[in-house]
């Protein structure tokens, strides 16, 4: 099963269902992720409408959104959130000005899974979005980002999956796929411009791909902060019973 699909101007969009879960049954047909759709282009907008997107979680913080916006069609609901808003997102702000090393990468992505469950904002989103999915709102279709679609999302699908009984082997080979989706070389490019544009020292490029892309081992530490998933959406996502069983009836086929 191909899951990747190239777009014309949206990196890392794929599905995340089909997989074999929970008592012989299937994740259902209808999830997909990405990174931000700000270059989408008129054929991308075609496909979005194609698959039935009619949910999307944009886990990016506002600046993020204002610099890179996207309109959806006003059938389309956006879960988004205003928390944690002001000054600029830690990623971007390690990009321009860290240390650029191949430890100092892969400890700030360290430190960063540690971080992204346990954020207010992005608790906000994900607690949004799982209840979008339990209530059925989101059947036709959902698509769940942040601007590169392999961190916050990762984290996020691997949290979904994880509750539809998808097996752990499968669900770090699914958040691994980025490694896979993502053109390093096109986008590397644009984003040392970006970063020389604003003062900032940019990774070199063999840096910037360890940076881009992902590590089961970053995966692992979000699941060690989270602890069970049973503890994660009940106690900090505020999920109910009812609403995990509607998630794996409307979600498993």
């Amino acid at each position: 099963m191909t899951r990747i699909r190239q777009l014309d101007g949206v990196h890392n969009f794929r599905h995340f269902h089909g997989y074999d879960a929970a008592d012989g049954a299937k994740v259902r047909e209808g999830l997909f992720r990405s990174g931000h759709q700000s270059r989408a282009s008129e054929a991308d907008r075609a496909v979005f409408e194609e698959l039935g997107i009619k949910v999307v979680a944009d886990l990016r913080k506002r600046r993020e959104r204002d610099n890179e916006p996207f309109d959806w069609p006003d059938h389309v609901r956006v879960i988004a959130s205003e928390q944690g808003n002001s000054g600029e997102p830690p990623h971007l702000a390690f990009l321009r000005k860290g240390i650029h090393t191949e430890e100092a990468v892969r400890d700030y992505m360290m430190s960063a899974y540690r971080r992204i469950p346990m954020e207010a904002c992005n608790q906000e989103v994900y607690r949004e979005a799982y209840k979008a999915l339990a209530s059925g709102e989101a059947d036709s279709g959902f698509l769940v980002h942040c601007a590169a679609g392999k961190d916050r999302t990762g984290i996020f699908c691997a949290l979904i999956l994880d509750e539809l009984g998808v097996d752990h082997d499968a669900i770090v080979e699914d958040y691994l796929l980025t490694n896979k989706a993502v053109n390093f070389d096109e986008i590397i490019p644009r984003i040392q411009e970006r970063v020389r544009s604003e003062d900032g020292q940019p990774m070199p490029a063999a840096m910037m791909q360890v940076f881009l892309g992902v590590d089961g081992d970053y995966l692992e530490e979000a699941f060690r902060t989270m602890g069970s998933t049973d503890q994660y959406v009940t106690e900090q996502l505020g999920i109910t019973e009812a609403e995990r069983q509607a998630l794996r009836q409307r979600w498993l086929a």
